[in-house]
């Protein structure tokens, strides 16, 4: 492995009680950045080894005392970072408003050493917490518009980039945290020109993200890095592609077991009318991207066996809840538009999610900060094989979602550990 090490330009903390701040740089041996399209914020664990010599003693010995001992780590503590790689590629958290010290953990104390584990954490997971911040209004309008809201709610400063969606809907508060709507709301949300429910919200290091889960593998526009796996001792990259993956390991092939048990391909639907006091059945069926539902990584969906195909697997029971709109000033008899349907919404988007997580692999490359959680990357993995010359897998190989990623810094090594899925096989070309 290669795997040159990180530029730790700005790793600062400062003080709760005062203005004063240390520079922790040479006392980090370990520091992991992470992102996940499954979080809405952003999480940096590093170990902090304390020498003593943090900041001077104010006792008029004129020695010099630990961070543990100045700063006291309490939680909530500003903290600033700021990484390059080798590439100069930056991650800039630097701000004011960026990033808290959420958990300390201390690993062993003594009289000239001691040391701790450290969780920093987006300011937002705390201002999230706050009751002056909760969802207490009724919100209306599309998706996109009500994820605005809660992030003005947090107050937060930083970029955000929203889909818009086809549908408009309508949500209570309820008193919810700025999170739990913006996590309530994707799960309700369609995006347009796609008969496919299901959006992701998460945060990078670049802002906070309201994707729609099927065009987060739409490749067009996009600029997407390739990578290839080669031997162990092969340096050489092929042309046309930005690095090397060091490691792999396919963790999760396809669990169709799974799949069944959770109905990601045909659900029964008992659906209850309030009104009509009727119950009607429905097979809900995840249909194929050829007949207009969803973008997938690949070219191929599982096959499955011809005895399953057209059989459900899981039963819903649910009431029937159009998400009608109540528009101010209108009574009941003029409501004729609704927000979302139970159908396409609530069970479709529990489907996308399943299958577009149904497989998954782990790589290392060498440190990129260029990459966030969300990104489409492409992979070449060899083919299992006894050819004399050997070849890409055309299963394996294609176009994976960056859906975890960790850059992993020491003071001499760094790497990038990805969370790859995707839902298909094949390559597209």
């Amino acid at each position: 492995m290669q795997g040159k090490s990180l530029n730790h330009r700005i790793l600062e903390v400062y003080s709760n009680e005062n203005n004063d701040s240390v520079d922790i740089r040479g006392g980090v041996p370990v520091l992991e950045y992470r992102e996940s399209v499954l979080c809405p914020y952003i999480t940096v664990d590093m170990t902090i080894i304390d020498t003593g010599t943090a900041t001077k003693s104010k006792d008029g010995s004129k020695g010099t005392i630990g961070i543990l001992e100045s700063i006291k780590l309490q939680g909530t503590e500003k903290f600033k970072l700021k990484l390059e790689d080798q590439f100069g590629n930056q991650i800039d958290l630097s701000g004011d408003d960026d990033l808290r010290i959420a958990k300390t953990m201390f690993a062993g104390k003594g009289v000239q050493q001691s040391s701790c584990s450290v969780r920093v954490v987006s300011k937002e997971a705390f201002d999230n917490c706050l009751t002056k911040n909760r969802m207490t209004d009724s919100y209306l309008g599309k998706a996109d518009v009500i994820i605005e809201q809660a992030l003005k709610n947090l107050g937060t400063e930083k970029d955000y980039s929203l889909d818009t969606t086809e549908n408009e809907i309508q949500f209570n508060g309820d008193n919810r945290y700025p999170f739990e709507m913006c996590l309530d709301v994707q799960k309700v949300s369609i995006p347009e020109g796609i008969d496919s429910a299901g959006y992701l919200f998460w945060e990078t290091s670049k802002g906070f993200n309201f994707k729609s889960l099927d065009k987060m593998f739409d490749t067009t526009g996009k600029t997407i890095k390739k990578f290839e796996e080669t031997g162990f001792a092969d340096n050489r990259v092929s042309p046309g592609y930005n690095g090397k993956i060091l490691r792999s390991s396919f963790l999760l092939i396809n669990n169709m077991l799974k799949q069944f048990e959770e109905g990601a391909y045909n659900t029964e639907l008992d659906l209850f009318d309030p009104l009509s006091k009727d119950i009607t059945f429905q097979k809900i069926t995840r249909t194929s991207p050829e007949e207009g539902n969803g973008i997938i990584a690949g070219l191929n969906l599982p096959i499955l066996s011809k005895e399953y195909r057209d059989k459900a697997t899981m039963e819903l029971h649910k009431t029937k809840d159009d998400g009608q709109k109540i528009i101010p000033g209108s009574g009941l008899a003029d409501i004729s538009e609704t927000s979302f349907n139970v159908v396409k919404t609530s069970v479709q988007s529990l489907q996308n999610y399943r299958q577009k997580f149904s497989s998954s692999v782990n790589i290392v490359i060498d440190a990129d900060l260029s990459l966030s959680a969300g990104d489409l990357i492409f992979c070449k993995f060899p083919e299992t094989s006894q050819k004399k010359s050997q070849s890409r897998s055309p299963k394996d190989s294609g176009i994976y979602m960056i859906a975890d990623l960790c850059h992993y810094s020491t003071p001499t090594q760094a790497f990038t550990g990805l969370n790859l899925v995707r839902d298909s096989y094949g390559v597209k070309s």
